[in-house]
């Protein structure tokens, strides 16, 4: 967190005006004052204050308030201050990659020596910002150069396993296979990473045993460094729900007069097809974009809960208009182009109260799965530490009935406002669903949307090959070849 530095090598009014905004920033930090924390930073934005480094940390601290804008100005500062070093550059890149604008960090990162800030730090960079703007042979090159100087980069592997179709891939396959013998001395992390590509590559190939261990590996890894709380899961989903009806949502609703339908929000568990309904609703002409961006949390960090007592004291203090103001805010400086947007975070289903009394024209979309297939798929997937609960099978048992339990009560609660979808059936009957989810979303028909496999938009999740493929059942009975495996899931799910 930024300080205020013992001597800044200039001295006056200047200085010292700048120093009395950095002690102020302390106690807003701690307080959890959002708009101090930004009125601050942008008044040292533009006093252009002598702070050398600190400006990453201000940076940050917008970045965390979803002032992306704000981030950008306080990132350039740095960028002078370092006067426009590489190094400074480089991480400019890496701001402007969590503000969502890739293809401007791709460029600044490609205008940069292939040293900076390291060989393998530079080629990873621009690989990953490459592989999300679909330029892939670029991308493999790239990531390959990067485990090709360090071996034991975990990341850099499963990038490549889980952007490539390794089945046809066999040379890439093999590399992956064989840069087990060093992985030693990686880190647990990486050497998590590694184990869910090499289960990726035994998956492609059909050596489920293979697939099972590597996997089981990986999990028990990231086991260790991001471990799992039921209690604490359980104490945030009572907590979701706690107070909503339909007539205490429909009361807070009634307080709206801002246009809230800009949002369409899509939920549910991960791998239950939600990347595959945002690529279908993003194919149409009316929607701009869309990804897993967490602005509805920020804006429960500003309620400060999503009970629906905390809506109802933030209302009653400031006023529900005033709410989607702020959420429409944050909503521009991630996606300043005009157009709806999919708001596909995994944290929403703990957020639907919030989002249905607030926002009351935001349509609402809840994705389920064959919970066998998606317990197999989740097992499967390499979530960096974001989902704890997928790296045992009864834990994962435990938070999907968490899950399936808040769906019902949300039915109860939102009736007809939430469309819950069944993967399956849209897998089956394609057309049919996605017709309903166009109405439910009060968008015309359009025949690209019949077709989202063309829609060429950038996808940064685990579902990025996926959903470059016409949609089909191939991923309906995936968990077959693994049932036995997954019996402690089974036993502890359904009972």
């Amino acid at each position: 967190m930024p300080s205020a530095p013992a001597k800044l090598g200039k001295t006056g009014a200047h200085l010292q005006s700048a120093l009395r905004l950095l002690d102020q920033l302390q106690p807003a930090l701690r307080t959890r004052d959002r708009a101090g924390q930004n009125e601050i930073v942008r008044q040292l934005v533009a006093m252009a204050a002598p702070l050398g480094d600190q400006w990453q940390a201000l940076s940050d601290v917008a970045l965390k308030n979803g002032e992306l804008s704000l981030a950008r100005c306080a990132i350039d500062r740095f960028v002078e201050a370092r006067s426009g070093a590489p190094f400074s550059q480089f991480r400019k890149a890496t701001v402007l990659q969590q503000c969502g604008d890739t293809a401007e960090a791709y460029t600044l990162l490609r205008s940069l020596p292939d040293d900076v800030p390291d060989p393998v730090a530079n080629a990873y960079g621009r690989g990953i910002a490459a592989l999300v703007l679909g330029k892939t042979e670029e991308a493999r090159n790239l990531l390959e150069r990067a485990t090709q100087l360090r071996p034991q980069l975990g990341v850099a592997w499963i990038a490549l396993a889980t952007s490539f179709d390794l089945e046809r891939e066999a040379d890439l396959a093999e590399r992956i296979v064989a840069a087990e013998q060093a992985m030693d001395p990686a880190t647990p992390a990486d050497r998590a990473a590694y184990n869910y590509a090499l289960g990726k590559v035994h998956t492609d190939r059909g050596d489920h045993a293979l697939a099972i261990a590597a996997f089981t590996r990986g999990a028990q890894a990231m086991k260790a460094l991001s471990p799992y709380n039921r209690e604490a899961d359980d104490r945030n989903a009572a907590q979701s729900v706690e107070g909503y009806s339909g007539a205490s949502i429909a009361a807070l609703a009634r307080e709206q007069t801002e246009s809230t339908a800009r949002t369409i929000f899509v939920t549910g568990l991960p791998r239950s097809g939600t990347s595959l309904v945002e690529q279908i609703l993003t194919s149409h002409s009316a929607v701009a974009d869309g990804g897993e961006i967490n602005r509805l949390m920020l804006l429960v960090l500003e309620i400060g809960g999503h009970s629906c007592d905390s809506v109802r004291r933030y209302t009653a203090a400031h006023s529900a208009p005033e709410a989607a103001r702020l959420f429409g805010h944050w909503l521009q400086e991630r996606f300043p182009e005009p157009g709806r947007i999919v708001d596909k975070s995994l944290t929403t289903t703990r957020l639907l109260g919030v989002a249905a009394a607030l926002l009351p024209e935001a349509p609402l979309i809840w994705l389920k799965r064959d919970p066998m297939d998606c317990a197999w798929s989740c097992f499967r997937t390499f979530f960096q530490g974001t989902s704890p609960w997928s790296h045992d099978l009864e834990d994962m048992a435990h938070h999907f009935r968490i899950e399936d339990e808040l769906l019902h009560q949300w039915q109860d609660i939102l009736g007809e406002r939430l469309l819950v979808v069944p993967y399956e059936s849209l897998a089956t009957e394609s057309d049919e669903w996605i017709r309903r989810i166009l109405a439910h979303c009060s968008l015309a028909e359009e025949p690209q949307v019949f077709a989202p496999h063309e829609n060429a938009r950038m996808v940064k999740t685990a579902s990025m090959m996926q959903v470059r493929k016409p949609i089909n059942r191939a991923a309906i009975g995936s968990a077959e070849p693994y049932r036995g495996f997954l019996e402690p899931f089974a036993k502890a799910y359904f009972g």
